[in-house]
């Protein structure tokens, strides 16, 4: 396990690539606003914002915005009494310090856990139900996503987005009135209405293009990056898997299969998945030597 730790693997790096295009705008958001207000010196603002988000690697400010993000919660004593013990017991198996990572619970009722950031791993009240033997797998998968630096630069990046992000979900509100706008025109003439529409229309389309290009590359790298993301869980159930969780793992995935009356998925649907079906983990994991 030290040696899979020391390095982030490919899917980790190809989450940080192709955040590129809009971390890329966003920078450039803030340098024209740096252009506008402080000409001579318009690389301040953007140089700023990302040495700020240097601020996203102090876990109190990660214990502070994931839970606001996510809509997590603390957990109760007794919730933390259950998961306490399974955390300790994969940690103890990974050789790494538990106490570094902050335990929360999400508030779906689905069976689920994520990890999060540098430090913050959550599961949902219903997987805090399972036996213990499952809770462990569980939170090994997560923990793995850990240590395979899966999550690692995730609010970084979030961060350097977040100019862009925001800008485009303003444009995006501001596409809604455009066809009210258009009507407000109507007066010269129904020609005229329509070209404002449409010129209105293609501006808004341009600014969202410019701010975010996933929206032009996303039928491009849509399923590179669902791609990335299944070589992450791959990669997470492995590292499980290593610590001696891989027969449970599989049980887990064959009994979601039961309860949800298949693991069918139409081509399409497989390639844009951010997670594998569950058979194709269970075949993984078997080719990997693992039985339940």
């Amino acid at each position: 396990m030290s040696g899979d730790r020391t390095r982030p693997d490919l899917s980790a790096v190809l989450a940080v690539v192709l955040a590129v295009p809009v971390v890329a705008s966003s920078l450039l958001v803030l340098g024209l606003a740096g252009k506008l207000a402080w000409p001579p010196y318009f690389w301040v603002l953007p140089a700023g914002w990302a040495l700020l988000g240097g601020i996203t690697f102090v876990p109190a400010f990660e214990h502070f915005l994931l839970p606001l993000t996510f809509g997590m919660r603390q957990p109760t004593s007794r919730e933390l009494a259950r998961l306490t013990p399974s955390w300790e017991a994969v940690c103890t198996a990974a050789g790494v310090d538990g106490a570094r990572y902050r335990l929360w619970v999400d508030r779906s009722r689905a069976l689920n856990a994520f990890a999060a950031g540098g430090r913050t791993v959550a599961v949902t009240r219903t997987a805090l139900d399972l036996p213990p033997p499952s809770l462990e797998a569980i939170l090994a998968h997560e923990l793995g996503h850990h240590l395979a630096g899966h999550t690692r630069l995730s609010l970084y990046v979030w961060w350097l987005e977040l100019p862009a992000r925001l800008l485009t979900r303003l444009l995006r509100l501001l596409a809604l009135a455009v066809p009210h706008v258009g009507r407000a025109f109507a007066a010269f003439g129904r020609s005229v209405a329509v070209l404002v529409t449409v010129l209105l229309t293609l501006g808004v389309l341009t600014a969202l293009a410019f701010l975010d290009p996933w929206l032009l590359l996303a039928p491009l790298l849509g399923p590179v990056l669902a791609w990335s993301k299944r070589l992450g869980e791959y990669r997470a159930d492995l590292m499980a898997a290593r610590l001696g969780y891989g027969p449970e793992l599989i049980s887990l995935f064959r009994e979601w299969i039961r309860a949800s009356g298949g693991d069918e998925r139409r081509l399409w649907a497989r390639l844009l998945a951010g997670h594998p079906a569950h058979v194709d983990r269970i075949k993984k994991l078997q080719d990997r030597g693992f039985r339940a």
